[in-house]
């Protein structure tokens, strides 16, 4: 299920960029002092020590060990109070709910039975008035033809690479906000991203669905 990033995360400092998401910037209200956050693949800690900063009480896990190094190293450093667990969201068990979760970026490595995996887990990780940040891809995004050709499809629109070891997943026009359904939408986007990289690798752009949901009180 998990890809494996600990090349990538020794030879880069911010694979993934070194500013937190600009949905938490965007969003930031929802987020309550002193929260206390969960960030399923916490990767260089981009967005949770931010938060952590700000006095949130964050956990992070991720299957990169490189990763949960640096977050542990970066959080003593500065006594933060940041922590990061070698787990992936299938085994984390977690003693209570969190205030906020942190979803970036996990959606479309699954296949279907890893995604409703996710989303049940969420229902129960996320406290009654808590928030959701989540990003996922869409089957616009410029790389579903290629996994068309590329990769064994094992649905609509879910792919396995060749070998076995990596998934893809995009959702539907407006499917996020059917997964959860009952829940506020403080903030729902779906389009074209913009270019970037990751690394030294090359430019890229996706089809990206950003979603920031409030679990319904009751």
């Amino acid at each position: 299920m998990a890809e494996n990033y600990d090349s990538a995360y020794e030879n880069d400092e911010a694979v993934f960029g070194s500013h937190e998401s600009h949905l938490l910037k965007k969003c930031a209200e929802v987020i309550p002092e002193g929260a206390r956050v969960l960030d399923l693949g916490i990767g260089q800690g981009r967005n949770a020590l931010p938060l952590a900063r700000l006095g949130c009480q964050v956990t992070g896990i991720d299957t990169s060990q490189v990763a949960v190094d640096t977050v542990n190293r970066l959080a003593a450093a500065e006594d933060l109070p940041a922590e990061a667990i070698l787990k992936d969201f299938i085994h984390f068990e977690p003693d209570r709910s969190f205030d906020v979760v942190l979803c970036f970026g996990l959606m479309q490595m699954l296949d279907l039975r890893g995604c409703a995996s996710l989303i049940e887990r969420l229902h129960h990780w996320i406290r009654p008035g808590g928030t959701l940040f989540l990003t996922a891809w869409h089957m616009e995004d410029p790389s579903f033809g290629t996994l068309c050709r590329d990769w064994e499809r094992r649905s609509a629109r879910t792919f396995r690479s060749v070998d076995g070891e990596m998934n893809r997943l995009f959702l539907e026009n407006r499917e996020i906000l059917q997964l959860f359904f009952r829940w506020e939408v403080v903030h729902h986007w779906e389009g074209m991203g913009k270019f970037h990289k990751h690394g030294t690798g090359q430019r890229e752009q996706h089809g990206e669905v950003e979603a920031v949901l409030i679990r319904p009180k009751k």
